[in-house]
């Protein structure tokens, strides 16, 4: 009886181990969709704000923080704090500087 239990157990086991080679497929590769991408038009220093461009219907939500980068370096962090008009919006530099023709993104 106990036997029989055994060349049960082990035939179960054997058959289980002995599966096919699953093929590797490839994975779906997701990369990011971009932030929204916008331009400093315009810097007051002293007053601690810039005006930025962004692309027709990508206009950022208010109060949304963004970075400031120059040739690929962030330069300063930056709150939209509007107003909004047409492409045109109103941030406030929270620490850094920009300058006219920064890149203005989410990250």
């Amino acid at each position: 009886m106990i036997s029989r239990w055994l060349s049960i157990g082990a035939i179960v086991f054997l058959v289980g181990c002995a599966s096919h080679e699953k093929s590797v497929g490839k994975g779906l590769i997701v990369t990011p969709g971009g932030s929204l991408p916008g331009t400093v038009i315009s810097v007051n220093p002293s007053a601690r704000f810039a005006v930025v461009r962004f692309p027709i219907g990508q206009m950022p939500a208010l109060n949304q923080h963004m970075n400031a980068y120059r040739q690929g370096l962030k330069v300063a962090d930056l709150k939209i704090s509007g107003p909004q008009r047409d492409v045109h919006t109103v941030a406030d530099v929270v620490a850094g500087e920009c300058r006219v023709g920064d890149e203005v993104r989410a990250d």
